[in-house]
Protein backbone atom coordinates (compact mmCIF):
# COMPACT_ATOMS: atom_id res chain seq x y z
CA UNK A 1 0.00 0.00 0.00
CA UNK A 2 1.40 3.22 -1.06
CA UNK A 3 1.61 5.85 1.87
CA UNK A 4 -0.16 9.72 1.39
CA UNK A 5 1.94 12.14 0.88
CA UNK A 6 2.07 14.20 4.08
CA UNK A 7 1.47 18.26 3.08
CA UNK A 8 3.33 19.32 6.34
CA UNK A 9 6.41 16.88 5.68
CA UNK A 10 6.33 18.32 2.09
CA UNK A 11 6.92 21.51 2.99
CA UNK A 12 8.79 20.99 5.74
CA UNK A 13 11.55 19.22 3.03
CA UNK A 14 11.47 22.15 0.30
CA UNK A 15 11.85 24.74 3.33
CA UNK A 16 14.92 22.62 4.44
CA UNK A 17 16.23 22.38 0.95
CA UNK A 18 15.43 26.54 0.08
CA UNK A 19 17.19 27.19 3.76
CA UNK A 20 20.47 25.04 2.48
CA UNK A 21 20.76 26.56 -0.95
CA UNK A 22 20.68 29.77 0.26
CA UNK A 23 23.46 29.39 3.18
CA UNK A 24 25.65 27.18 0.24
CA UNK A 25 25.38 30.12 -2.19
CA UNK A 26 27.05 32.37 0.69
CA UNK A 27 29.35 30.07 1.42
CA UNK A 28 30.61 28.97 -2.06
CA UNK A 29 30.70 32.63 -2.57
CA UNK A 30 32.97 33.66 -0.02
CA UNK A 31 35.35 30.10 0.01
CA UNK A 32 34.96 29.15 -3.40
CA UNK A 33 33.66 25.80 -4.47
CA UNK A 34 36.60 23.46 -3.42
CA UNK A 35 36.60 25.30 0.10
CA UNK A 36 33.58 24.00 1.43
CA UNK A 37 32.24 21.13 2.40
CA UNK A 38 28.71 19.03 2.77
CA UNK A 39 29.32 18.98 6.39
CA UNK A 40 30.41 22.71 6.29
CA UNK A 41 27.17 23.62 4.65
CA UNK A 42 24.98 21.36 7.19
CA UNK A 43 26.63 22.78 10.32
CA UNK A 44 25.61 26.58 8.94
CA UNK A 45 22.59 25.67 7.85
CA UNK A 46 21.77 24.47 11.59
CA UNK A 47 20.48 21.17 10.28
CA UNK A 48 20.80 18.76 13.32
CA UNK A 49 20.71 15.84 10.98
CA UNK A 50 24.53 15.39 9.94
CA UNK A 51 23.38 13.65 6.41
CA UNK A 52 20.69 16.36 5.24
CA UNK A 53 22.56 18.06 2.96
CA UNK A 54 23.64 14.56 1.13
CA UNK A 55 19.94 13.16 1.88
CA UNK A 56 18.28 16.30 -0.38
CA UNK A 57 21.12 16.62 -3.23
CA UNK A 58 22.83 13.40 -2.92
CA UNK A 59 26.56 15.26 -3.77
CA UNK A 60 27.91 18.37 -3.93
CA UNK A 61 27.34 18.58 -7.71
CA UNK A 62 23.99 17.63 -7.23
CA UNK A 63 24.08 20.88 -4.89
CA UNK A 64 25.31 22.82 -7.42
CA UNK A 65 22.89 21.73 -9.99
CA UNK A 66 20.31 22.87 -7.42
CA UNK A 67 21.35 26.32 -7.26
CA UNK A 68 22.05 26.86 -10.61
CA UNK A 69 18.53 25.23 -11.13
CA UNK A 70 17.09 28.02 -8.96
CA UNK A 71 18.74 31.43 -9.93
CA UNK A 72 19.43 30.48 -13.54
CA UNK A 73 16.02 30.26 -15.48
CA UNK A 74 14.93 34.25 -14.41
CA UNK A 75 18.26 35.39 -16.04
CA UNK A 76 17.76 33.49 -19.19
CA UNK A 77 14.00 34.61 -18.70
CA UNK A 78 15.55 38.17 -18.82
CA UNK A 79 18.07 37.50 -21.60
CA UNK A 80 15.36 36.17 -23.85
CA UNK A 81 13.34 39.49 -23.21
CA UNK A 82 16.09 41.33 -23.80
CA UNK A 83 17.27 39.71 -27.41
CA UNK A 84 13.82 40.27 -28.08
CA UNK A 85 13.89 44.11 -27.66
CA UNK A 86 16.88 44.37 -29.87
CA UNK A 87 15.92 42.20 -32.30
CA UNK A 88 12.50 44.16 -33.08
CA UNK A 89 14.82 47.29 -33.44
CA UNK A 90 16.13 45.38 -36.29
CA UNK A 91 19.78 46.40 -35.64
CA UNK A 92 21.58 43.14 -33.52
CA UNK A 93 25.24 44.41 -32.62
CA UNK A 94 27.32 42.83 -30.85
CA UNK A 95 27.66 45.08 -28.30
CA UNK A 96 23.79 44.55 -28.21
CA UNK A 97 24.34 41.10 -27.74
CA UNK A 98 26.95 41.73 -24.92
CA UNK A 99 24.21 43.60 -23.32
CA UNK A 100 22.07 40.39 -23.49
CA UNK A 101 24.29 38.70 -21.55
CA UNK A 102 25.36 40.77 -19.08
CA UNK A 103 22.30 42.99 -18.45
CA UNK A 104 20.73 39.77 -16.04
CA UNK A 105 23.75 39.17 -14.57
CA UNK A 106 24.10 43.19 -13.46
CA UNK A 107 20.23 43.00 -12.42
CA UNK A 108 20.77 40.04 -10.27
CA UNK A 109 23.20 42.05 -7.58
CA UNK A 110 19.73 43.67 -6.48
CA UNK A 111 18.18 40.46 -6.23
CA UNK A 112 17.21 39.88 -2.33
CA UNK A 113 17.55 36.28 -2.39
CA UNK A 114 21.00 35.58 -2.55
CA UNK A 115 21.48 37.38 -6.25
CA UNK A 116 24.90 39.14 -4.84
CA UNK A 117 25.84 35.68 -3.49
CA UNK A 118 24.46 33.72 -6.78
CA UNK A 119 27.34 36.40 -8.95
CA UNK A 120 30.40 35.80 -6.80
CA UNK A 121 29.01 31.97 -6.54
CA UNK A 122 29.15 32.25 -10.52
CA UNK A 123 32.89 33.62 -10.95
CA UNK A 124 33.69 30.66 -9.00
CA UNK A 125 31.87 27.96 -10.85
CA UNK A 126 33.00 29.30 -14.41
CA UNK A 127 36.01 28.07 -14.04
CA UNK A 128 34.46 24.40 -13.36
CA UNK A 129 32.61 25.21 -16.75
CA UNK A 130 35.73 25.85 -18.46
CA UNK A 131 37.67 23.22 -17.21
CA UNK A 132 34.73 20.57 -18.39
CA UNK A 133 34.29 22.75 -21.81
CA UNK A 134 38.54 21.95 -22.17
CA UNK A 135 37.31 17.90 -21.54
CA UNK A 136 39.29 18.36 -18.30
CA UNK A 137 38.73 16.35 -15.14
CA UNK A 138 35.60 18.58 -14.16
CA UNK A 139 31.81 17.81 -13.70
CA UNK A 140 29.59 19.21 -16.08
CA UNK A 141 26.29 21.21 -15.26
CA UNK A 142 22.98 21.99 -17.04
CA UNK A 143 22.81 25.54 -17.88
CA UNK A 144 19.43 26.76 -18.79
CA UNK A 145 18.66 28.48 -22.32
CA UNK A 146 22.04 29.26 -23.57
CA UNK A 147 21.76 28.24 -27.40
CA UNK A 148 19.51 31.62 -28.33
CA UNK A 149 22.94 33.54 -26.95
CA UNK A 150 25.40 31.40 -28.28
CA UNK A 151 23.74 31.35 -31.84
CA UNK A 152 23.64 35.41 -31.79
CA UNK A 153 27.67 35.27 -30.83
CA UNK A 154 28.13 33.27 -33.11
CA UNK A 155 26.43 35.30 -35.98
CA UNK A 156 27.90 38.60 -34.81
CA UNK A 157 31.82 37.05 -35.06
CA UNK A 158 30.94 35.34 -37.82
CA UNK A 159 34.61 35.89 -39.80
CA UNK A 160 36.33 33.98 -37.17
CA UNK A 161 36.79 30.09 -36.96
CA UNK A 162 35.03 27.92 -34.71
CA UNK A 163 37.99 27.70 -32.36
CA UNK A 164 38.86 31.24 -32.37
CA UNK A 165 35.00 31.74 -31.24
CA UNK A 166 35.29 28.90 -29.04
CA UNK A 167 37.89 30.05 -26.92
CA UNK A 168 37.09 33.54 -26.67
CA UNK A 169 33.61 32.80 -25.36
CA UNK A 170 35.29 31.21 -22.43
CA UNK A 171 37.19 34.34 -21.97
CA UNK A 172 33.81 36.18 -21.84
CA UNK A 173 32.12 33.82 -19.28
CA UNK A 174 35.42 34.47 -17.10
CA UNK A 175 36.28 38.24 -17.76
CA UNK A 176 32.64 38.71 -16.93
CA UNK A 177 31.32 36.36 -13.98
CA UNK A 178 34.86 37.67 -12.38
CA UNK A 179 34.73 41.22 -13.10
CA UNK A 180 30.88 41.43 -11.63
CA UNK A 181 32.08 39.36 -8.43
CA UNK A 182 34.33 42.20 -7.69
CA UNK A 183 32.04 44.84 -8.46
CA UNK A 184 29.71 43.52 -6.07
CA UNK A 185 32.57 43.37 -3.65
CA UNK A 186 33.11 47.23 -4.27
CA UNK A 187 29.87 47.68 -3.68
CA UNK A 188 29.24 46.08 -0.76
CA UNK A 189 32.28 48.77 0.78
CA UNK A 190 31.24 51.34 -0.93
CA UNK A 191 30.86 54.53 1.37
CA UNK A 192 27.60 55.51 2.56
CA UNK A 193 26.88 58.49 0.24
CA UNK A 194 28.34 56.41 -2.79
CA UNK A 195 26.28 56.30 -5.89
CA UNK A 196 25.91 52.68 -6.54
CA UNK A 197 23.89 53.21 -9.07
CA UNK A 198 26.04 55.24 -10.78
CA UNK A 199 29.38 53.26 -10.16
CA UNK A 200 27.26 49.99 -11.65
CA UNK A 201 26.27 51.97 -14.78
CA UNK A 202 29.87 52.99 -15.24
CA UNK A 203 30.98 49.65 -14.88
CA UNK A 204 29.20 47.76 -16.87
CA UNK A 205 29.71 50.14 -20.09
CA UNK A 206 33.43 49.79 -19.53
CA UNK A 207 33.41 46.47 -19.27
CA UNK A 208 31.09 46.07 -22.42
CA UNK A 209 33.88 48.55 -24.15
CA UNK A 210 36.36 46.11 -23.00
CA UNK A 211 34.16 42.21 -23.77
CA UNK A 212 32.99 44.13 -27.15
CA UNK A 213 37.16 45.04 -28.12
CA UNK A 214 38.13 41.42 -27.30
CA UNK A 215 35.52 39.28 -29.10
CA UNK A 216 35.98 41.42 -32.63
CA UNK A 217 39.57 42.04 -31.98
CA UNK A 218 41.51 40.57 -35.14
CA UNK A 219 43.47 37.25 -34.85
CA UNK A 220 47.19 37.68 -35.00
CA UNK A 221 49.26 35.64 -37.13
CA UNK A 222 50.88 33.89 -34.31
CA UNK A 223 47.76 32.85 -33.03
CA UNK A 224 46.96 31.75 -36.41
CA UNK A 225 50.06 29.56 -36.26
CA UNK A 226 49.03 27.71 -32.99
CA UNK A 227 45.36 27.14 -33.79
Amino acid sequence: MRARNNPARTERSATTRNKIIQVAVKLFAERGIEGVSLNDINKAAGQRNKNATHYHFGSKEGLLQAILDKHEPPIAKRRDQLLDEFEAQGDLTLRKVLRAVMQPMVEKLDDPDGGADFVRFSAHLVITHTMAALHLNAPTFRIHSVERIAQALDQQLGPLTPSVKFHRGIMLGVFLTHGLAEHSRLRDTASPGADINQMTELFVSNLEDCLTAMMQAPVSEQTRALL
